[in-house]
């Protein structure tokens, strides 16, 4: 029998073939909003991350339907 939850943690990395990004733990309580997400951790680490280990190499960056990921203001901002 389980008495109690586990604490969970959110965390964001990038992985392709070149390698992957540092993984990037998201401050517990913190709600991954599009704000959030453009923010801190596209703009301030996953970004900068996959620029520096792609040395000028196009990538592709894909995302999965997280509403932070199809937020109208995100798809701008990575366009």
């Amino acid at each position: 029998m389980r008495l109690a939850f586990s604490k969970s943690v959110t965390v964001s990395v990038g992985v392709w073939k070149l390698g992957c990004t540092a993984i990037h733990f998201v401050e517990p309580g913190v709600k991954v909003n599009g704000e959030y997400y453009r923010n801190h951790l596209l703009a301030q680490k996953l970004l900068p991350d996959m620029c520096q280990l792609s040395q000028d190499e196009f990538f592709v960056f894909q995302q999965d339907g997280a509403p932070a990921h199809r937020a109208h203001d995100t798809i701008t901002f990575l366009e």
